[in-house]
């Protein structure tokens, strides 16, 4: 029988020391014992089980999932080496058992039977609330420094931290010359009102400023420092909002930051950026047909008129030319025409939605007795770990974890009493709605209210189009379904599920579209 290893730590320390030797060694004495054959072992190093797009684990679950390997057993030394989430531990699990692979931890009795699988659980639980609570002692911590007038993290520039790397900092970061005295210079001298940021920023960068990489500073970085109460001698808690009195060398007065904070927000009267322009609804939605990045729209200046385009600014794009508004209108049009249903298709839909709405009760009915007999395995699970509680079979801290996951699914299953998905017969009372307008798209698109235009048109292309393919882009579901040849489902229904929400989540929207529109 073949299996693999897998081991795990999550610290440079573990690495360097032995963890990663005795998880191995003790995964083998175990392979030996069971006449077990180790194909291959993987390693992970330095990487936290709270995430499961690890490196080695990836790679793992391909190997095992090629048959040729003929892997039926995945060793690891505990099972919190596996996973430290209940959720990523048993969807790993169920990952490797569609293969063929079964789990085994050679320190812990885990196995297929009731006794094990809950014992299992119980270990993966207890992982999941290690993991918690360390996480909260470190917020702890750190909000523990920031009432002592700590920063608990990286400096900003003009700052050094007082500890060295990984040690725990119990001094106040201090002043980093030259930029600490360059940037107190120009806190200065903003304050007085008679410079903008821009020429603050180059009066800086002119004086020698740059970042802890050498790279001038950008306008946006000068926006953040002007904004950081840092530099003012306060520290912000970030879960709390509440300020705490700094420890380190303040730059600049309380009373200065104050004055700048109130040049800023006058200054801060320009006219906000204006996403949707009744003049341009493709822009950001039509992309280049050079290098298929989003066009913008402006216009241009002629001799006794102004011209609308589109236009394409990325730089390195060799076709940075004007796309004439009327031809990129015209093709977005004749695609709306090209795509427009008639009766026959919605006739189709009709129908589709009627089998869908007859198969709906056998699918609620399904879905509330899988419901019952998980709600009732919890409670049987609960009445189990009560029992080993009472012969004192595992510790009280392994009882009140696995006990708090056990009243968290009963709770969740007990209140989810209908299916999620969107139901039938809700959605056929849309359908008459959008009948009209669809057989007409290029005519709805035109009458659709600008605020609305946009929400329009990603329904029919999710994605947008390139400026002379636009047949050729994705489009959504509900087009998908009028234009495809398989809307006649004469043979069985498809299963409900994502397709069927994306579907009616559209019609619904489309519906509110034209709604809209009639209201208008």
């Amino acid at each position: 029988m073949n299996a693999v290893i897998y081991c795990r730590v999550s610290s440079k320390e573990q690495v360097e020391g032995t963890s990663l030797e005795s998880q191995e060694v003790a995964c083998k004495e175990y392979a030996t014992g069971n006449q077990l054959t180790v194909v291959r072992v993987f390693v992970e190093r330095g990487e936290s089980a709270k995430y499961a797009d690890r490196t080695q684990l990836l790679e793992m679950l391909a190997f095992c999932g090629k048959r040729e390997h003929g892997i039926q057993q995945l060793l690891v030394w505990k099972v919190d080496r596996l996973a430290r989430n209940v959720g990523d531990h048993f969807n790993i699990k169920a990952n490797l058992l569609k293969q063929g692979v079964r789990v085994v931890s050679v320190t812990e009795p885990i196995d297929a039977k009731p006794e094990g699988k809950l014992l299992e659980t119980i270990l993966a639980g207890f992982a999941q609330f290690d993991n918690d609570i360390r996480a909260a002692r470190t917020v702890q911590g750190m909000r523990r420094k920031i009432q002592e007038g700590l920063f608990p993290w990286k400096p900003p520039l003009g700052y050094k931290g007082s500890a060295q790397p990984g040690s725990k900092k119990t001094e106040p970061d201090q002043p980093d010359q030259p930029a600490f005295g360059i940037l107190q210079k120009g806190w200065n001298e903003f304050a007085t009102g008679a410079y903008t940021k821009a020429q603050i920023l180059r009066l800086m960068t002119s004086r020698g400023l740059r970042t802890r990489t050498g790279s001038p500073l950008t306008n946006q970085a000068i926006d953040h420092i002007l904004g950081d109460a840092f530099y003012a001698g306060i520290i912000r808690d970030p879960w709390s909002g509440e300020e705490h009195s700094g420890r380190h060398l303040p730059m600049v007065s309380r009373e200065r930051f104050d004055a700048v904070q109130r040049i800023i927000a006058r200054r801060n009267r320009s006219v906000p950026h204006q996403e949707i322009r009744p003049e341009f609804p493709l822009r950001t939605f039509v992309r280049c047909a050079n290098c298929e990045d989003t066009l913008t729209g402006s216009f241009s200046r002629g001799r006794s008129k102004v011209y609308p385009y589109y236009h394409c600014f990325r730089r390195n794009c060799d076709n940075r030319g004007n796309y004439p508004l009327a031809d990129v209108h015209r093709e977005f049009a004749k695609f709306l025409e090209a795509t427009s249903a008639d009766r026959h298709s919605f006739a189709h839909l009709r129908e589709y939605i009627r089998k869908v709405g007859e198969s709906w009760v056998g699918e609620s009915r399904a879905f509330e007795e899988r419901r019952e007999v998980e709600a009732k395995r919890v409670h049987e699970h609960l009445q189990q770990l009560i029992r080993m509680k009472m012969e004192q079979l595992i510790t009280d801290d392994e009882f009140r974890a696995q006990r708090l996951l056990l009243a968290g699914s009963l709770v969740e299953l007990e209140g989810d009493t209908s299916k999620s998905e969107t139901k039938p017969e809700s959605v056929l009372n849309d359908l008459d709605t959008i009948c009209a307008p669809l057989m007409r798209l290029a005519d709805a698109w035109e009458r659709v209210p600008i605020n609305f235009q946009r929400r329009f048109q990603h329904i029919t292309l999710p994605a947008g189009y390139v400026f002379g393919r636009v047949g050729t882009a994705p489009k959504g579901r509900l087009l998908s379904f009028i234009e495809s040849s398989e809307t006649t489902y004469t043979s069985g229904v498809p299963p409900i599920g994502e397709s069927w929400n994306q579907l009616a989540e559209e019609i619904k929207a489309f519906a509110m579209i034209f709604r809209e529109s009639i209201k208008r």
